[in-house]
């Protein structure tokens, strides 16, 4: 029986079942990791888990409360899919889990200690190694997953990206593309090339960066132009260019995605227009966030860009389509 005071009785008895719920949802989380698994958009067998992956840094008590409500939204909305919380010590348990046979990608991953590095990279590792799909903890769902590939794409798509900006053709600002695709929420099915190529992509940049600052993983410094480039948007980006000028045997590049209105399928990958994910943005024709073609809209509340004189210089420098 505990004699101290009412108050640590009563932080003693709330520590402990903290504990014992965590150790309940490892025990499960590990469990599921390597169950079987369904495909994107269907209800039939296939190597692809229905699983909603999202980070954060601490618990999910910890968030703000907009951020928990959203939280429950995903899984309101979504009832057949599983979601995955990963804090930062679950993501390395993940990686070294799940790609145990891949000590290229455990030793980057494990050996960065950047913030803005891992998260990114950890998106691309969770679709790679289970599937479904991957959005950023500060985003709120609009339409249920299952609604987002359109029918006559279901069971072709393999893949879905979505844009971000669009310049319509114009020089972009120092740093940035033409078009550009979002990487705080992505679709795909486990294993799929293209979240490979990315992945490989990402772990060659981000081991020559630290050559070029001659320090090790754990002392990369990063700026915006290191991010964009070796994990962030930019890197997904150039890789799905990469990808499907290799499997359709001919060049894919903005060109082929400028001015989208409608989902487009190139290959095995869906690409959809700005407002899907790019929804309230005063730039690239994005619509609102009630409009009927906005999946995620996304509250840019832990945003590493909203610093950056490039990204800054991009959203103000009036394109062709800006929103009024």
């Amino acid at each position: 029986m505990l004699n101290g005071p009412k108050p640590l009785r009563v932080l003693v008895v709330a520590s402990t079942l903290a504990a014992i719920l965590f150790l309940l949802y490892r025990a499960s989380f590990l469990s599921q990791i390597k169950g079987p698994g369904l495909s994107l958009g269907s209800e039939s067998a296939r190597p692809t888990r229905r699983k909603i992956w999202q980070t954060t840094k601490l618990s999910p008590l910890s968030l703000e409360a907009r951020d928990r409500k959203n939280l429950e939204r995903w899984d309101e909305m979504n009832p057949t899919w599983r979601h995955e919380v990963l804090t930062d010590g679950g993501c390395d348990e993940y990686v070294r889990d799940r790609f145990a046979e891949r000590p290229d990608i455990v030793g980057v991953f494990t050996g960065l200690k950047d913030n803005i590095l891992r998260a990114d990279l950890i998106r691309y590792l969770v679709l790679l190694g289970d599937g479904g799909i991957y959005s950023d903890i500060d985003t709120e769902p609009l339409r249920p997953i299952d609604e987002w590939i359109p029918p006559e794409y279901k069971g072709i798509a393999n893949a879905v990206v979505g844009v971000e900006y669009d310049t319509f053709g114009q020089d972009p600002a120092p740093a940035l593309l033409v078009v550009q695709f979002v990487n705080w929420t992505i679709m795909s099915q486990s294993g799929h090339p293209l979240l490979d190529l990315t992945v490989r992509n990402a772990i060659r940049a981000i081991r020559a960066l630290a050559e070029k600052q001659l320090v090790s993983l754990d002392r990369i410094q990063a700026n915006f132009n290191d991010v964009l480039a070796s994990t962030g948007p930019a890197l997904l980006t150039t890789a799905t260019f990469e990808y499907l000028s290799e499997a359709t045997g001919t060049e894919v590049s903005w060109r082929n995605v400028t001015g989208l209105t409608a989902p487009k399928l190139i290959h095995d990958i869906l690409i959809l227009p700005v407002t899907a994910f790019g929804n309230g943005q005063r730039h690239s024709n994005a619509g609102t966030p009630d409009d009927p073609a906005a999946l995620v809209h996304h509250l840019f509340s832990g945003s590493w860009k909203t610093g950056s004189h490039a990204f800054k210089a991009m959203a103000q420098a009036d394109p062709p389509g800006e929103n009024p």
